[in-house]
């Protein structure tokens, strides 16, 4: 049977749009670094990338509360340091308050005091640090010394059903079974002002209870945070794992996509050619 001229361009044709379509979807892969660019690419694996990317998120969300949390750990922890350091430098002052003029010793008891009330009120971000849920109000008020927060924790979602509770509770650490910081610091301010030794070594236990609580509440949040630390290590762990796999069903083998773009684009070429070749001038007129 004789083949047209008409058959033959029409074959001609349809395998020149053929292999122009591969050579895209080849230079395509090339250019993304894809091997899934669009879901017609791959039904399956573009569902199992989907659903790789969703754990991916998911792992991020977690870390960054991780992340949050431990700089928010981190943070309270310099401040308790800091008003440790404070009650320390009050006791040894109750302990040996000297014989000389004790003005100067109250002064320097009552910027302790002012410098430890204020620390007690500190922010994190816009909330304050120990007053529990009520974390737009100060912890605590600044002429009555009283505790102004509640008793809530701060709650950190670190995993699926895993919470992390971070103590935010400055009733806890500061005016607990009775000891007051900042009274009991007021008092030492006033009993150094009238140079009552009784009433200034009476500071003395006070002070170590309060140390003790704060020591006690330091080394809480020391836990708390190698806790997050260990298991920000498995979702950096298991993130690598997922990555892997995702990249696995959906990333090219650059190598390999780069030869079959070169042999594809010769390919092309050679058909180019031959048909020009076994058809010339039909072709060109049939395309036209």
């Amino acid at each position: 049977m004789r083949i047209s001229a008409k058959i033959m361009a029409d074959n001609i044709k349809a395998n020149l749009a053929k292999q122009s379509t591969r050579l895209m979807k080849t230079q395509l892969k090339l250019a993304s670094g894809k091997r899934i660019n669009r879901p017609s690419d791959d039904h399956i694996g573009i569902g199992k990338v989907l659903g790789y990317r969703s754990t991916l998120s998911t792992i991020d969300q977690y870390r960054g509360n991780i992340t949050d949390a431990q700089t928010r750990v981190k943070y309270t922890e310099t401040i308790l340091g800091q008003i440790h350091d404070f009650l320390r430098e009050a006791k040894g002052i109750a302990s040996y308050p000297g014989t000389d003029d004790k003005m100067p010793l109250a002064e320097a008891v009552k910027d302790i005091r002012d410098q430890a009330l204020g620390l007690a009120n500190s922010k994190y971000g816009k909330n304050y640090l120990f007053s529990g849920h009520l974390s737009d109000t100060p912890a605590f008020d600044s002429a009555t010394y009283a505790y102004n927060g509640d008793g809530g924790l701060h709650r950190v979602t670190i995993g699926e059903g895993i919470t992390v509770e971070l103590e935010a509770d400055g009733s806890q650490m500061f005016i607990e079974t009775g000891d007051n910081l900042f009274q009991v610091l007021d008092d030492l301010e006033a009993a150094l002002t009238a140079d009552d030794p009784v009433a200034i070594r009476a500071a003395v236990d006070p002070l170590e209870r309060i140390g003790d609580r704060i020591q006690i509440a330091r080394s809480g949040f020391a836990s708390d945070y190698k806790r997050m630390e260990a298991t920000n290590d498995y979702w950096i762990s298991f993130g690598n794992s997922v990555e892997t796999m995702r990249s696995g069903v959906e990333d090219a083998d650059i190598t390999k996509t780069a030869i079959d773009m070169q042999v594809q684009q010769t390919a092309y070429e050679v058909l180019l050619a031959t048909a020009a070749q076994v058809v010339q001038p039909t072709l060109v007129d049939f395309l036209r």
